[in-house]
């Protein structure tokens, strides 16, 4: 439900926008342009504030969601150590709004075992539990180090000197910390995921050569085993350069994100040709190669209960493609205008597109519903909704 990229952040009153595959053939008569789908125009209804979280001037985007419905929200609380040369932010806040109205908060800086330092790297809400991949140390070991104020004289900051390990960090879905495990994989671990089953997913790369890894955990979070990746279905290298030739000096971690997709997890390689990844239970990967015109890529997946909602780069910057996950074919574009931006569109779930305004410190929910746009020839009968996984 999150990006490995650099987290951005929004003020929470710009949330409203100013702004083959491998299970069969694609039909011959599929469609071979993506801007040949019916477009559909969303329009939103904003619905009663929600009561019990005030919500902060910042939220990071985009949101994410479970099959259920309950949107997961990341705030950035105010506060935090300003002590130069180092500011020490507070931990961000994850807090789930379930379709009633109901919130909880899951606060990864107030587990029983005492951690120092905490930073955390990713989360994955399933419908059964929430865990957190972390960075955090177990003791505190105070040093004071000096540096070179503005004006040319020395200061002194406090800093940690206790070594910092990834951890995972599991709660129940209202909200109550259920234990800790240290997170020991023999590689670098960037997401993690969670299975009905409670077997673990985790991506991430090689310490040597950086090459992706991708390996199912026991419960415990140690390693059960690694699963190949195909040929064409990751890049060579999760680090890159700006160009993304993956030549000259890295500058930044392929940005990748967890998806929940029924029983499975889909592995999205934001804004790359690189193909969707569904990873099941079982440790199968499918891989999905949306049929998107030159030019357009999946930037990020929006959680849904039916088919693929995609946010895409390009051309179609702006835009949402439904894709059919049978054999990637772009069944409908919308559209949301300036009602919402489509990273602050938290899921579709039963048809419906949910998002969040930020006004006077709280969240106000947003429900939008998708009506046929004159902009688009509709001769075409728009495909029926299909069947939950």
């Amino acid at each position: 439900m999150r990006r490995a990229s650099v987290v951005s952040f929004l003020l929470g009153s710009c949330l409203l926008g100013s702004s083959s595959s491998s299970d069969g053939q694609i039909p011959l008569n599929a469609s071979q342009d993506s801007a040949e789908a019916p477009l559909y125009r969303v329009s939103f209804e904003k619905k009663d504030p929600v009561t019990g979280i005030d919500a902060p001037p910042l939220l990071k985007l985009p949101f994410g969601c479970t099959s259920d419905g309950t949107a997961f929200i990341t705030m950035l609380p105010a506060g935090g150590l300003i002590q130069p040369p180092v500011y020490a932010p507070p931990p961000l806040l994850l807090v789930s709004v379930s379709p009633s109205g109901q919130t909880h908060t899951f606060p990864i800086d107030q587990p029983t075992e005492q951690l120092y330092n905490v930073r955390e790297i990713d989360h994955y809400a399933s419908d059964s539990s929430v865990v957190f991949l972390i960075r955090a140390a177990r003791e505190n070991k105070p040093i004071q180090r000096t540096w070179i104020k503005p004006d040319g004289s020395n200061g002194e900051y406090s800093d940690n000197t206790a070594e910092r390990r990834l951890y995972l960090l599991f709660f129940d879905r209202d909200g109550n910390y259920k234990r800790i495990s240290e997170l020991d994989v023999g590689f670098t671990v960037r997401h993690i995921g969670v299975f009905p089953s409670g077997t673990l997913l985790a991506f991430g790369d090689d310490e040597k050569d950086h090459s992706p890894k991708l390996a199912m955990l026991k419960e415990d979070s140690t390693l059960l085993r690694f699963l190949q990746f195909h040929e064409g279905d990751a890049p060579e290298s999760m680090l890159q350069t700006k160009d993304g030739s993956g030549k000259g000096p890295a500058v930044y971690v392929v940005p990748t994100e967890f998806v929940p997709f029924g029983h499975s997890i889909l592995v999205v390689q934001n804004r790359s040709s690189l193909p969707l990844l569904e990873i099941s239970e079982s440790g199968l990967i499918r891989a999905i190669h949306p049929r998107l015109r030159q030019g357009v890529t999946v930037d990020s997946l929006i959680t849904s209960n039916e088919n693929l909602y995609a946010r895409v780069t390009g051309s179609d910057q702006g835009s949402i493609y439904e894709i059919d996950a049978r054999n990637g074919i772009v069944r409908r574009r919308f559209d949301t205008g300036n009602d919402a931006i489509p990273a602050g569109i938290a899921c579709v779930h039963d048809g419906r597109f949910l998002s969040f305004d930020h006004r006077d410190g709280k969240l106000v929910p947003l429900v939008g519903t998708a009506d046929p746009s004159g902009k688009a020839d509709h001769t075409a009968q728009a495909p029926p909704r299909p069947v939950s996984k």
